[in-house]
């Protein structure tokens, strides 16, 4: 298939890669998105999606009635510092598109284009752009909107994420788990200080905070025997004492803090792993007369892919001359397209990166332009595909 992107798309990517806005606050993002899928002339453009008001849906039907296929991107960006020099270099203290939702958007853009350029003379194209997936809000709230429930519910709904350190422009795909999920964690321990000198005169958190990091970093194996598959517990900060008082030898620290997220293959599994954190912790505290606080945030649901979702992506994939990479293993990171798997037929994948890419989240990554065509190109094999009416006879 020839080159569907013109270079306006690539400048589009860059764009938003230098005015980056973080999880619930994508208000600019939303806007030039909506600016750009205007232009398309789409049946519908639905603005203000989710709670937070930011998400867009950009419908495009068909003369006549058939299937419906759902294509999602993200529109938050991570509060990273940019380390790159190039002129579109992120002009915002702090944040940046180091995940590569600015390429994800920029590939609907063109998908939305060459929508525009060659329409669908039957069913249904739906291009969402999600705000807050970084959190975990943003699936759910889109979801949970009266206006989103109002359409026609899709036949199948795809989600893509480009994936360093694999080959530039394969297909990564797995039937069933593709994601796993997870929940981050945050625990607060109280006690009192005291002069050095009379450490019994206090309550000190350091032994609670030992033990619990202790349990989150082996909490694989202690659940082994108690979960479907295997699990993962990772401890990402820990603080012990007053963050503001400095190196103070004199005095016994009053309050400890430990962050963290926790992983599994299933939603029952996390919920093993949240319950035996929660007791472990409580446990702890006690044991040692201290307060504590557990809150739970950012939890994603397992991604799943079906075997009619997966089917499609390889067929389009072949279409396309693009090389599939089959996963023996799930990603451990967790996307909260889960939730849209949870609630309709579907599929995750990933389009490599290249092998020399930075890591996703590294404070140099930069999203690959030439990516753009090779994801808008596969998502109109999809869309052809699935639109088709042998696709539709089958289904029947």
């Amino acid at each position: 298939m020839a080159t569907i992107v013109d270079s306006s798309v690539a400048r589009f990517r860059r764009r938003l890669h230098a005015t980056p806005e973080l999880a619930e606050r994508e208000t600019h993002t939303a806007s030039a998105v909506c600016e750009r899928l205007a232009a398309c002339a789409p049946s519908a453009l639905l603005r203000g999606l989710g709670a937070m008001g930011t998400g867009v849906c950009a419908v495009f039907d068909g003369k006549q009635p058939g299937p419906t296929i759902l294509l999602r991107a993200e529109l938050d960006a991570l509060p990273i510092q940019e380390a790159n020099d190039f002129a579109h270099r992120s002009s915002v203290k702090g944040v940046s598109h180091k995940c590569g939702h600015d390429g994800h958007m920029a590939t609907l853009i063109a998908v939305a284009e060459q929508l525009a350029a060659e329409p669908i003379q039957r069913g249904s194209v739906y291009l969402l752009f999600q705000p807050a997936e970084e959190t975990g809000t943003g699936a759910l709230a889109v979801l949970a909107d009266a206006r989103f429930q109002a359409l026609p519910p899709p036949d199948l709904v795809f989600g893509c994420h480009n994936i360093p350190k694999f080959p530039f422009g394969q297909v990564i795909v797995r039937a069933g788990l593709f994601a796993q999920a997870s929940s981050g964690f945050r625990i607060a321990l109280t006690g009192t200080t005291s002069h050095a000198s009379y450490p019994e005169h206090g309550l000190n958190p350091s032994a609670a905070l030992t033990r619990i990091v202790d349990a989150v970093n082996c909490i694989d194996k202690t659940l082994a025997d108690e979960v479907e598959a295997p699990v993962l517990g990772t401890v990402t900060y820990a603080q012990l004492g007053a963050h503001n008082a400095g190196m103070n030898f004199g005095t016994t620290p009053g309050q400890a803090l430990v962050t963290g997220v926790l992983r599994a293959h299933t939603t029952g599994d996390l919920d093993r792993l949240c319950d035996r954190l929660t007791r472990m912790a409580t446990e702890s505290a006690a044991e040692d007369g201290l307060g504590r606080n557990i809150s739970w945030h950012e939890r994603f649901a397992a991604t799943n892919s079906c075997a009619a979702g997966v089917e499609l992506i390889q067929r389009a994939a072949g279409e396309s001359g693009l090389d599939v990479h089959h996963l023996d293993q799930p990603f451990r990171w967790s996307e909260d397209f889960g939730y849209f798997t949870d609630r309709y037929r579907g599929a995750f994948f990933g389009l490599g990166a290249g092998l020399d890419q930075p890591q996703l989240h590294d404070e140099a990554y930069d999203f690959p332009d030439a990516l753009i065509d090779v994801g808008a190109r596969l998502y109109r094999a999809m869309i052809d595909l699935h639109l088709a009416p042998a696709a539709a006879s089958a289904e029947r």
